[in-house]
């Protein structure tokens, strides 16, 4: 028992932040969202992806499915992403601040889940 608790602990230790690894891979692979017309800004927070609209694309359903299915295969982990317009939602915006325009979740390499049409 010590052992093992004496492993958790090295591993706490040098794992850095919960979900810090994640969100750096996501960075890289998702970086072509900043070079999408429309995008104004985008956010990572462990396996949380957040895009700020300025002007929302008809394809959205499409950009949020591919970020998330890319996500999810850079970090073998589920990949939610939420797109909010920028103009009502800043930098730092979270489920439940302000209205969303629609999210998506990838999971086991498949949408699991997604609200954009």
């Amino acid at each position: 028992m010590r052992v093992a608790m004496a492993v958790l602990l090295l591993v706490s230790l040098f794992a850095g932040p919960a979900g810090a690894m994640e969100a750096d891979v996501l960075k890289k692979e998702l970086a072509y969202l900043h070079s999408i017309e429309g995008v104004k800004w985008v956010e990572f927070d462990r396996n949380w992806v957040y895009i700020g609209w300025a002007q929302v694309p008809p394809d959205i359903a499409m950009i949020n499915n591919a970020a998330a299915m890319a996500g999810n295969r850079a970090i073998n982990f589920g990949t939610h992403v939420w797109s909010v317009e920028a103009s009502s939602a800043k930098p730092g915006w979270r489920p439940g601040d302000t209205p969303h325009i629609c999210n998506t979740t990838a999971r086991k390499g498949k949408i699991e889940s997604s609200t954009c049409r």
